[in-house]
Formats: C-alpha cells, structure tokens, sequence
C-alpha cells in the first residue's frame, strides 16, 4: 500500500512538474513574442495553440467579429501561429502603402494555396497572366460578350432541358459551377474546348485540388510537401494533359514562334498570355500553368457568388417583378451587350448586397511580412507574421450600412456608382480588395454573374425548396471562409 503511495506521489510529482515547466515556457514566450503587445480576441497563451486553433477552425469568424467591434487590431489563433486582423482606417491605409518586399500578397496567396506545389514553382511572383487580365481580357469583354450569352444558354439547357413547363430542382452549388466553368472556359479557351468533357474535368479536379490539397500540404515541413503534393494530385499528368489540349490549337494560330494571330475564334486567353510573354516562355506548357491558374481562380469565387444571388433571388421574392422589369427594359433598348447588363443597376445592386451580407470572408486580403514592418501608430508587426482584413465585419457594420444584417437589395440603388458599384473600389467594402493587389478580374466575374442571373430571371421562374422559404444557413471553411450551403437545391422552371 506505502509503495503504491509513493508511486501515486511520484507520478503527481511528474505531472506537477511538467505543468509547472510548460508554464514557464509559456510565461518566457509570451515575454520574447514581438506580437504580444497586440490584443489577442481567445486563447492567448501559446503553448494553447493546437487547442486554440481547433476553436479558430470551427469559430473563427465569429471571434474576427467580436475582435472587430473591441480593437482595431487584434490577433487570433492559426494552428502554430497568429493571424493579426486590422480594421482600422489607419491601418488599412498602411497595409495598402506597403510595398511587396514588406508585405506581400503573393506570398500569403502562395502559403494559402501552397501553388509552388500544386501548380508550378514561382508562378505567383509571374505577372505576366494579371497583366493579361487587366488590360486585353478586360477590354474583350464585350468583344465576346455573344458567346458568354450563347455558352450560358447552352449550359442552362444541359442542365434542364431545352422544353420543361414542369419545376425542376437542381443543386443550387453544383449547378452554378457547371455555368460558371462552361461560361469561363469559353471565354478563355474557345468553344472547342469548353465543349470537351475531360478538358472541363480536369478544371475542376484541379480547383478541388488547390482548396483542399493546398491545406493539406501547408501542414507539412518544406522537405516534406514535395512528397506530399505528388502522393495526393497527380500535377504533373493533368499538366500534360492540358497540354495536349492547347498544343493544336497555338499550332494551327501560329507555324512559326512570332506572335499567335487573335482574329474571330483566336481571340482568348490562349493567345493573349502566349503574346504578353518574353520569347523564353512561349512554351505550350507555360500556356497550360497559366490557363490552370486562371480558370481555378475564375471559377471558385464566381460559383459562390452565382450561388448565393441565386438562393436571395429564390428567397427574396419580392425583388424577382421588378428586376426582370429593369432587365427587360434595357435589353429591348440596347440588346444582349454588355453595356446592357452594366446599365442594370437595380441587379447590380442586388449582386453587391447578396456579396456584403452573404457572400464575404471574415479575413480578407492576407498579407504576409517579408520583412520586419511597423505601423503608423508604432504596432511592430515580425517578419513571416500573417496579416488579414476583417473584411466581413466592415461589410456589416452599422456605421457604414443601416439594419446592416437585413438583406436590402436595392441598398445601393441610387448611390455614387464610383463607389457602390459591384466592381468599385472603397475602404468601407473589402469584398475585392484595395489597391494595387485588387482583384483584376472583377470585371469580367461581376459581367458573367449579372449575365446568368439575368438570363434566369427573364426565362424561368424560381423559388426555394423549402415550403417555409427559409434560406439554406451558410457553411464556414476552416472558420473564416464563407461558403454557400453546397447541398441547398433550388426549384426552376420555364416562363411562358
């Protein structure tokens, strides 16, 4: 019994000593963290960091709200590290001032997708796609405009068939992918390949693969994700797959390596990126990457956006009369242009206001600290820090929106359209970002979207599934990402 005693002793004596131990490294961290000075909103002791981050994971947002309302600058928990959260317009002025060698968005881009792995190494820091985007995609939007019209409309009959009076229910998620990536191909790739079907899977194998793979592989040691990417995505075959696709194609355009010719079908991303890019990378498999890249990056938070417009458009039925009034009014006047569907504003209102209650992530605009960085206001912020925006808080606060948390689809009609349109810019809405690093495919996403929605809107009825008319709730990704409801359906069918 006395032996048992001791035992019991020593091991209580172990324990007592391993917690007393931990608490000393805890106290002697916390004392040399260069972010201790800044508010933490949960758990702030580091050793409580795999603990913490599980209450991240499932809450975050919700601690980003309350850390919004209680500091302009705060930090909150991510696995082995702090997420430092800005709001104030202090702040956001010093984080749009700071060059990339302080503060980088490709690089946070980068660690969130983990693209050296599941694309290529280095295409992050390559501008030659965005350069691309801005200038001659942008200003081919409403060159092509007639096939994003013809592509959606072949789409919607795929999915419903060219003759139903009868309600059909369709996945609501699903089925805005399939638009969004039939619409999306067109206009990047042509016709020919929009229409191939193990073209479009590729697509969207791979953009499931740069969500979910690139978390996976950010938890592994830099030695390790190598083995990790090829163990869990074949990059390298669906790469050369995409390659077969495209070599015909830049072929037939161009028999020699002067520049691919951009006349009638010609004219797509194909040709642009291969004469925006310097001789040494006019390869076909520089083409692929960057198509890769560009097609994830349009379809994901294009398909989430189509989503939750259409699930407000089925739930808010009030607004269905009088936008079709406004659409039909236009395209009688200016036809199907895409000086048509900019002109609708009561849509375009609806777009931003489903994008500010529905639609935005609770951290915003990462960056990551290349280098040691201070604020205006002194706030030290270390090398290799990650720095976000509490992008959904803004969108929502009271100061800048009345009843913020009801859904107003016309809120913005009527406002400065310099500021309150979809696809301006402001610091009193985060959804694409400020300065320099702001989405440069605004344009052609918000076009695409207020196209779809309208053409819906014009040739069948729509309405929710739920016979009480309740939205389906949203989902959180990782705690922070909004997502729509992905097994929410919605009821369609033709107008007569």
């Amino acid at each position: 019994m006395l032996s048992q005693d001791k035992s019991l002793v020593s091991v209580y004596s172990v324990a007592l000593l391993f917690f007393s131990a931990l608490c000393v490294k805890s106290i002697l961290r916390k004392r040399r963290d260069p972010l201790e000075k800044i508010p933490t909103v949960g758990p702030s002791r580091l050793w409580l960091h795999p603990l913490a981050s599980l209450g991240t994971f499932f809450h975050g947002h919700q601690m980003i709200q309350e850390g919004y309302y209680r500091y302009p600058i705060f930090k909150i928990t991510r696995c082995f590290s702090w997420l430092v959260v800005v709001s104030g317009q202090e702040y956001l002025e010093d984080l749009r001032k700071a060059s990339a060698e302080q503060l980088s968005f490709p690089e946070a881009l980068n660690k969130a997708g983990q693209f050296d792995h599941t694309i290529s190494p280095g295409l992050v820091h390559d501008v030659i796609h965005i350069n691309a985007v801005r200038g001659v995609m942008n200003r081919n939007i409403a060159t092509r405009f007639p096939e994003l019209l013809d592509e959606m409309d072949q789409a919607m009959d795929d999915l419903l068939g060219k003759a139903t009076e009868a309600w059909v229910s369709i996945p609501c998620y699903k089925s805005a992918v399939h638009i969004i990536s039939r619409v999306g191909a067109r206009f990047f790739v042509g016709a020919k390949l929009s229409a191939t079907r193990r073209f479009m899977d590729i697509m969207l194998c791979y953009g499931i693969h740069i969500i979910k793979g690139g978390f996976v592989i950010s938890l592994f040691p830099e030695w390790l994700k190598p083995l990790v990417a090829h163990a869990i995505f074949n990059t390298e075959g669906k790469i050369r797959e995409v390659e077969d696709f495209i070599r015909p194609i830049i072929t037939e355009r161009c028999e020699d390596n002067s520049d691919l010719r951009t006349d009638g079908d010609a004219n797509d991303m194909i040709s642009w990126l291969w004469n925006a890019s310097p001789q040494e990378q006019r390869t076909v498999r520089d083409i692929a990457i960057r198509v890769i890249y560009l097609a994830v990056a349009a379809t994901h938070n294009s398909s989430s956006l189509l989503t939750h417009v259409l699930l407000n458009l089925a739930t808010y039925n009030t607004y269905v009369e009088p936008l079709r009034e406004e659409i039909s009014t236009i395209v009688q006047a200016d036809g199907w242009t895409k000086e048509a569907v900019d002109k609708m504003r009561k849509l375009d209102s609806f777009v931003k206001e489903t994008q500010r209650l529905h639609g935005g992530d609770a951290a915003m605009i990462i960056r990551l600290a290349m280098s040691d960085f201070t604020f205006s206001d002194g706030t030290f912020i270390p090398k290799g820090s990650s720095l976000a925006v509490s992008g959904r808080a803004m969108n929502q606060d009271e100061r800048c929106h009345t009843d913020p948390l009801e859904f107003q689809g016309f809120r913005f009609v009527g406002k400065d359209p310099l500021k309150w349109q979809t696809t301006a810019l402001n610091s009193e809405f985060m959804t694409f970002g400020v300065g320099r690093h702001a989405c440069p495919g605004r344009f052609f996403a918000i076009t695409e979207v207020k196209l779809i929605a309208a053409r819906i809107l014009l040739d069948y009825e729509i309405k929710l599934t739920d016979k009480q008319g309740q939205r389906p709730d949203n989902s959180w990704l990782a705690g922070i990402f909004a997502a729509p409801n992905k097994k929410a359906h919605i009821l369609l069918k033709r107008r007569v």
